[in-house]
């Protein structure tokens, strides 16, 4: 089954539309495609969990979704999907404008909202907020069910939020997402260690977004670009890579599903997967 927060769905106040508007239109980050809302609370119908923590820009990408006419691709065909295999699916409504740490205590509500303890294995996909977000909630909140999780992860990603906090478009971030862009930019990443009681998945990204795509010059000039998981700062057992960029990774869930899927139940990616770094231009459009 797939459960979903009401408030990923409903509100349209001033500023739940200036963040639609304004990262349509700058078509800034990246997101996750159109949904329903299922029952809730309930009673498990699996026994295993896949808890989903998007990333910044939810709502661009669900609206991009929306205007392509298809979600054969998208989160909600992953659900029905890892539904057939034995796992319930939840979309977690965690980013709170505020802060990172907002976003902490949001998560928890969710978790506890949802029941996520009456199972016997989850399994956590993040994306890059998610992840900051989900690695602050464990200091707090230890979860003794964790199986595994997996991180979506790009060197070239990664550096948005503070690419995206200078200067004067600092304040169409600001309009958009809130101050919790420039809070995560300023937020250092503080890994989980790898354990013998859960197992821990990379995905990286191995193409820019257009944002980055356009601050090539400003971007390159942070840090040497590395597609090496070693470099990002995340112990792991697993490591892959795809040709897709930040926004793409949201929406080709016929590709990167069944790679979560086989991780959540094997602890590994499938042999198919690529484990090096394509060697391809990032900056090239895919």
């Amino acid at each position: 089954m797939f459960f979903m927060d009401k408030t990923l769905l409903s509100g349209m106040n001033l500023r739940n539309f200036c963040s639609w508007l304004v990262p349509l239109a700058l078509v800034a980050l990246g997101g996750c495609a159109s949904l329903e809302l299922a029952p809730s609370p309930r009673q498990p119908s699996n026994r295993e969990a896949i808890l989903i923590l998007p990333g910044l820009d939810w709502k661009f990408a669900n609206a991009r979704s929306i205007m392509k006419g298809s979600d054969s691709d998208d989160i909600k065909s992953f659900a029905t999907t890892a539904d057939s295999a034995g796992f319930d699916v939840f979309l977690a409504d965690y980013n709170r404008r505020k802060s990172v740490d907002a976003g902490v205590e949001a998560l928890h509500q969710f978790v506890e909202q949802h029941n996520i303890a009456s199972y016997d294995r989850v399994h956590v996909f993040a994306y890059i907020l998610g992840g900051y977000t989900f690695n602050r909630y464990l200091t707090h909140y230890p979860m003794e069910n964790l199986a595994s999780a997996v991180y979506d992860r790009s060197p070239l990603q990664e550096l948005a939020p503070g690419l995206a906090t200078e200067g004067w478009f600092s304040v169409l971030t600001w309009i958009a997402m809130g101050p919790v862009v420039a809070d995560l930019a300023a937020t250092p990443y503080t890994p989980i260690p790898r354990s013998n009681d859960y197992r821990i998945g990379l995905i990286i990204e191995n193409r820019a977004t257009r944002f980055i795509r356009k601050r090539r010059k400003r971007a390159l000039a942070v840090r040497p670009l590395t597609f090496e998981p070693d470099s990002l700062g995340q112990p792991f057992h697993a490591a892959i890579h795809v040709r897709f960029n930040h926004v793409e990774m949201y929406s080709n869930f016929d590709v990167i599903g069944p790679e979560l899927i086989h991780f959540f139940a094997h602890g590994d990616f499938s042999p198919e997967a690529l484990r090096q770094p394509l060697g391809i231009d990032p900056f090239t459009k895919n």
